[in-house]
């Protein structure tokens, strides 16, 4: 009896095992989905951070542009 008791504690030692790799590999993957989160939302504020700043600067080009070809234009119409 021994024998067989023994072979058994083996084998449900061998699905424990699984069982707790198995629970291992779900956390790493919930943690590298948070972090994936995380990364992305600070990568995304500073794209729309730059983005603005970019939007500003086109803003003020366009405005210098506008107001210098205004001034030259004078009712030419291959000015635009």
């Amino acid at each position: 009896m021994m024998s067989t008791s023994g072979g058994m504690d083996g084998f449900s030692m061998l699905f424990g095992f699984f069982g707790l790799l198995y629970m291992v590999i779900i956390l790493f993957i919930v943690v590298l989905t948070i972090v994936f989160l995380f990364k992305a939302m600070s990568y995304m504020k500073r794209k729309n951070a730059a983005d603005q700043e970019q939007n500003e600067l086109l803003r003020q080009l366009l405005s210098k542009q506008t107001s210098s070809s205004i001034s030259t234009s004078k009712e030419d119409p291959t000015s635009y």
